[in-house]
């Protein structure tokens, strides 16, 4: 019985310090959207293998992205347009 308190003891997360399932919440986006580091990329694969809440998140995450990217229509608009809405955000800076 001791044995099993200190192992859930040591297991614990320490305060202020990331569990692996709070670094994989912040690494899901990333993941999507393809621009997570083949490092980052690795750790997630790894983690997700082994935590059916994160795997789980995971697949709602991307059928979600599916859903809302299959129902938009990109728009190309003029060079012209885009340059002058940089310059204002650029004078608000």
């Amino acid at each position: 019985m001791e044995s099993k308190i200190t192992e859930v003891y040591q297991n614990a997360p320490v305060e202020g310090k990331e569990t692996e399932c709070e670094k994989v919440s912040k690494l899901l986006d990333l993941v999507i959207d393809g621009e997570a580091t083949s490092e980052d990329q690795h750790y997630f694969n790894h983690h997700i293998e082994d935590c059916v809440t994160c795997f789980e998140s995971h697949q709602k995450q991307k059928l979600l992205k599916g859903l809302v990217s299959g129902h938009l229509k990109r728009v190309i608009v003029p060079e012209s347009l885009a340059l002058s809405i940089k310059a204002k955000i650029q004078k608000t800076l």
